[in-house]
């Protein structure tokens, strides 16, 4: 009897434990909530557009990957690859962008990106930093996001690639999704 009794507390106490853990998730704000865990995968919806002291770079298209591990989450971490990128009167290439998403609406950038003007002796790098403000909203089982990202800080390495800026912009908007399933931000 007295295993049974101890069995049952450990229980109470493993659920209040779990109870006390969803409390303090959706305490935090928004969340994405997943029906399946898995690889994600998003594309842009038009032109991403970035101003950097040196100037506007326009990037065609972007892909991103990722993964959801947990059905129900604060961050999202992303992967996002740019292509047919034009910028100062000609090509560019530019490194992939870390990121992770969060659902109350901002984006911390964990690796540098780099630009480089093709057939330039210079690059710009945008260095990890925290990104304000993106939105969000629900499509038909995938979630739109929308970032209008300003004060973002880039370094030229010299030449035509400028100086350090404080004054940058990033605009653009993707669609993602989890492969198999559905996802939402709420």
């Amino acid at each position: 009897m007295r295993r049974i009794m101890m069995v049952g507390l450990a229980l109470a106490a493993a659920s209040a434990a779990v109870a006390v853990s969803a409390v303090s998730v959706s305490a935090t704000g928004h969340e994405f909530i997943a029906s399946t865990t898995g690889k994600t995968k998003s594309k842009s919806t038009g032109a991403q557009v970035f101003k950097t002291g040196a100037g506007t770079l326009e990037c065609a298209e972007a892909t991103g990957k990722g993964e959801i591990k947990e059905l129900k989450s604060a961050t999202h971490k992303e992967t996002v690859t740019y292509s047919g990128c034009i910028a100062f009167g000609g090509s560019v290439t530019i490194t992939a962008a870390h990121f992770e998403f969060s659902a109350n609406g901002s984006v911390r950038l964990e690796k540098t990106v780099i630009i480089k003007p093709i057939g330039a002796e210079c690059e710009i790098l945008i260095e990890p930093q925290t990104l304000e403000s993106v939105s969000y909203a629900n499509q038909s089982g995938k979630v739109k996001a929308e970032p209008v990202f300003t004060n973002v800080t880039s370094k030229g390495t010299g030449g035509a690639c400028g100086a350090e800026n404080k004054e940058g912009s990033f605009t653009g908007t993707t669609l993602g999704e989890v492969e198999g399933g559905t996802i939402e931000w709420k």
